[in-house]
């Protein structure tokens, strides 16, 4: 509740969010100052969705693959980053969970906002227009939890050690094998979940901008680019993706992969 109460008084959020939230300007701003969709416009998603697919060429790049370098040197490039990241959450761990908190509170506030502009404006012409703008709500909901794991998850000390010693120091005196572990997979959890609200505010966005793409308007080529690159958002691959980010975050973050670990022994 304190998290909320910070970002809400932020003057950031209350002249970026809050305030357009409220007022007839995010209206037309979600809107894309388009006109209501006409009738022969698509009503339904699947309709929509291939009106959208129609105009869209995508083009497969083949990727390339990797000349295999020494082995040792991978290892101990990656002993390097575990050392560096461990230390690194130590020391911004309330930082990290901090600014995620926000950015789920603000996509929260965006899918709200999304969802009653595009009924004021008459979008919604069947029902699973509704259920794939909100269904977001639920993945972002999810994460206020996963914050919650994150922030009980964080070692008491760990900040203040992390300051006082080096990477080195911190990583080989400080830190037992166990602490090691079990940070390393609270960040595992914590990156999830970042993947996770923002998977679930691009399948927002994506649904929004196709809402926009069945009517005319000065921004309807803004709406098209942003319907085309967070396409994959809203596929069934998509939707599993979110489903194992969620998943996976809570594995790390409630300990349940660090007693897995453990147990190995």
């Amino acid at each position: 509740m304190d998290a909320f109460i910070a970002w809400i008084n932020n003057p950031l959020v209350q002249s970026a969010v809050i305030s357009p939230l409220i007022g007839a300007i995010l209206g037309l701003l979600f809107g894309g100052f388009n006109n209501t969709p006409s009738p022969a416009a698509p009503v339904t998603v699947q309709q929509t969705v291939i009106t959208f697919r129609q105009t869209v060429v995508v083009n497969q790049s083949r990727g390339t693959s990797s000349s295999s370098d020494d082995v040792w040197a991978y290892l101990g490039a990656l002993f390097i980053v575990v050392a560096v990241v461990i230390w690194g959450y130590s020391r911004y761990a309330s930082d990290i969970l901090h600014y995620w908190l926000s950015g789920v509170f603000s996509c929260t506030a965006f899918i709200l906002a999304a969802g009653l502009a595009s009924a004021i404006r008459g979008q919604y012409n069947s029902a699973e227009w509704g259920w794939y703008i909100f269904t977001p709500l639920v993945a972002v909901g999810a994460s206020i939890y996963l914050t919650e794991l994150a922030q009980a998850g964080v070692i008491a000390g760990a900040r203040e050690a992390a300051f006082r010693y080096g990477i080195i120091d911190y990583y080989f005196e400080v830190l037992k094998n166990e602490h090691r572990i079990w940070i390393l997979s609270q960040l595992f959890g914590v990156v999830m979940g970042i993947g996770a609200t923002l998977a679930a505010a691009l399948r927002s966005l994506h649904y929004l901008a196709l809402m926009n793409q069945r009517a005319s308007g000065a921004l309807s080529s803004v709406w098209f680019a942003l319907a085309r690159y967070t396409r994959l958002s809203a596929r069934a691959g998509g939707v599993v993706l979110l489903i194992m980010l969620l998943g996976g975050a809570y594995f790390m973050l409630s300990g349940l992969a660090y007693e897995l670990w453990m147990r190995r022994g």
